[in-house]
């Protein structure tokens, strides 16, 4: 999914309306390799002379909330970026973290995620995995994993490696080792939990 997908990317001058989202504290993981900073801005905190970006899920306005940062690339200007927030609700994951690409930064707001490229905000794409639930980095391996309640997606340096609906619901991650991630989750026809393992580099269930 690419920038069609979203609203128009508009960018605004002094008078912005823009809020954080409501679901807890925000973290921020950056324990892969990455050439931008970024924090996290209160809207009277915004830096009024950088140009503000607005993204959102075409098809959804998100709750009315939003995620204020202000990214610095390492060949252009900064930047600050408002993403539209999904879920209100303490449960609802709000993070920035590293891509295994040093150029794109991970942003889950309210549990919707973005990826967003620093230098080119505009190829800003939807994260496959909705709503984001939970994120494992590989830090050796140069990984992501990311979660939903029924999907998993797993990116590398290149991008998005594999996405798949690995469960009926209630997709929990259990441990990752040895090139295979081991998670459960409830099969609805049977009517009861599983435990499976897939490949970490292709996503093929074994076992």
């Amino acid at each position: 999914m690419g920038v069609k997908d979203y609203r128009r990317v508009r960018i605004r001058g002094a008078t912005r309306s823009v809020y954080s989202c409501q679901g807890g504290p925000m973290l921020i993981r950056m324990e892969l390799p990455h050439l931008y900073e970024v924090r996290r801005l209160e809207e009277l905190s915004a830096p009024a002379s950088l140009p503000l970006l607005h993204f959102s899920p075409g098809n959804s306005p998100g709750n009315g909330e939003h995620l204020l940062l202000e990214f610095t690339p390492p060949t252009s200007a900064a930047w600050i970026g408002s993403f539209a927030c999904g879920i209100s609700s303490g449960t609802a994951l709000t993070m920035v973290l590293s891509s295994p690409d040093p150029l794109i930064a991970f942003v889950v707001a309210g549990g919707i995620g973005y990826s967003v490229h620093v230098n080119s905000p505009e190829q800003c794409q939807l994260l496959p995995v909705s709503p984001v639930m939970f994120v494992e980095v590989l830090s050796q391996e140069g990984m992501a994993v990311l979660g939903s309640g029924n999907a998993l997606a797993v990116y590398d340096a290149k991008g998005l490696v594999w996405f798949k609906r690995v469960v009926e619901s209630d997709l929990k991650l259990q441990s990752i080792s040895e090139g295979l991630i081991h998670f459960s989750g409830l099969d609805t026809e049977a009517g009861q939990p599983v435990r499976l393992s897939a490949e970490l580099g292709s996503g093929r269930k074994v076992g």
